[in-house]
């Protein structure tokens, strides 16, 4: 699992825009213009997530123009990214925040690689873990081992 902050996402898409569009942004800003009249009429925070898949959540700013993108596009250039991951997008915006600033991003790649290992294996990543100080992925790893160990011993 991978986790990014609203800098590293930005940086992805700048990366990813030309690449895919062959334009290049001037500027890259988040905006609330998204089609509520106003987060002020909201209560005081407001989430979008990849359910929201037409909004408009940021500005691509052009040397001529500015160019809406919708969370499809950030998804899409997240995915471009990390090719067999699994993206969930967060925007979360509050209200009562400093006027002009957008709201804190966040992003969470998943990817599914049902690899099986066996006892051995996942006993040298468990010790892997340890000597690198990762309680979760020594939790993780565990969790699979002991499953994996349940199964071996049904069949």
């Amino acid at each position: 699992m991978i986790k990014l902050n609203t800098v590293e996402i930005i940086e992805i898409i700048k990366k990813q825009i030309p690449k895919v569009m062959n334009i290049k942004p001037v500027e890259l800003k988040f905006t609330d213009d998204f089609g509520r009249a106003s987060l002020a009429a909201t209560e005081h925070k407001f989430t979008l997530t990849n359910q929201h898949y037409s909004a408009k959540v940021m500005d691509c700013v052009l040397e001529t123009q500015v160019r809406p993108i919708l969370m499809c596009e950030i998804i899409y250039f997240l995915k471009c990214e990390f090719i067999d991951g699994h993206v969930d997008v967060r925007l979360d915006y509050e209200a009562c925040s400093e006027e002009g600033r957008g709201p804190v991003a966040s992003a969470v790649i998943t990817f599914d690689h049902a690899t099986e290992l066996g006892v051995e294996e996942l006993a040298d990543l468990i010790d892997l873990a340890l000597h690198m100080n990762d309680k979760i992925w020594f939790e993780e790893l565990s969790s699979q081992y002991v499953k994996t160990k349940a199964g071996a011993s049904i069949r």
